[in-house]
């Protein structure tokens, strides 16, 4: 080590040092010390430029996946826009798609992302599938509630009957089934109005997903209303 000290203070300070003088001694101490210090901050600044380095190669690889997930979207769109102006697929079916591989790829850049910059992806993906247990440990604990809310919407968005129709509910086996004029309609029921004798009129609350269950007969009506336009001139919950 006293070798290396040595050869490291300049030649034109060797004929300066008293040997015999304790002075000389003290500084060999002091230049020891101060390489020391001059390698431990060349270690440091090492050790920042690493630091910086990765930082940057970080932040390039996540503006590289995002890139790449623009691409990937703008192109998938060009293409169905194509198979759309050539009506292999209609309206619907390109949105739906669409809205899907929006999500798809949201989802896996920052699944990604978060990996390059050393997130444990792993934990949060145990953390969201736990959550999503929950909500559908929930869900099908009211399912039979948002079925009969579902399927209001596919009531409506397909026109299945409209206020003032003729409605029967077909059982399978034969037998009779519900029937009436349709007087009502909300979310969760559908009213039908039945005169089972002179003057005596009955109301029956069918829920809405029955009539995805069942077989329908249907008789237009003469003064009809849309289901939809009625459910938004009503209550929510209005019953007749």
């Amino acid at each position: 080590m006293n070798i290396i000290i040595i050869h490291a203070i300049p030649l034109t300070l060797l004929g300066e040092i008293d040997y015999d003088n304790k002075s000389a001694l003290t500084s060999f101490s002091d230049t020891e010390e101060l390489l020391r210090e001059v390698e431990l901050k060349e270690g440091n600044m090492e050790f920042r430029m690493e630091q910086f380095v990765g930082l940057g190669t970080t932040m390039a690889g996540v503006i590289l996946v995002f890139l790449l997930g623009f691409v990937v979207f703008f192109l998938s769109r060009r293409g169905l826009k194509t198979l759309l102006h050539l009506e292999y697929i209609s309206d619907p079916v390109y949105v739906v798609t669409m809205n899907i591989i929006r999500w798809l790829l949201i989802i896996a850049v920052v699944i990604i992302s978060l990996q390059s910059m050393g997130v444990k992806v792993g934990n949060i993906m145990a953390g969201m599938l736990t959550v999503a247990g929950m909500i559908a440990i929930g869900f099908i604990a009211v399912w039979s509630v948002m079925s009969n809310i579902l399927c209001s919407g596919f009531l409506v968005a397909f026109n299945v009957f409209e206020i003032g129709d003729e409605v029967e509910v077909v059982e399978p086996v034969g037998g009779s089934g519900l029937k009436g004029k349709v007087v009502s309609f909300n979310v969760m029921f559908t009213t039908l109005e039945e005169e089972v004798g002179e003057g005596e009129t009955v109301f029956t609350q069918i829920p809405n997903n029955i009539f995805f269950q069942k077989s329908l007969r249907r008789r237009k009506g003469i003064e009809t209303e849309g289901l939809g336009q009625h459910l938004l001139s009503k209550p929510v919950f209005h019953f007749p």
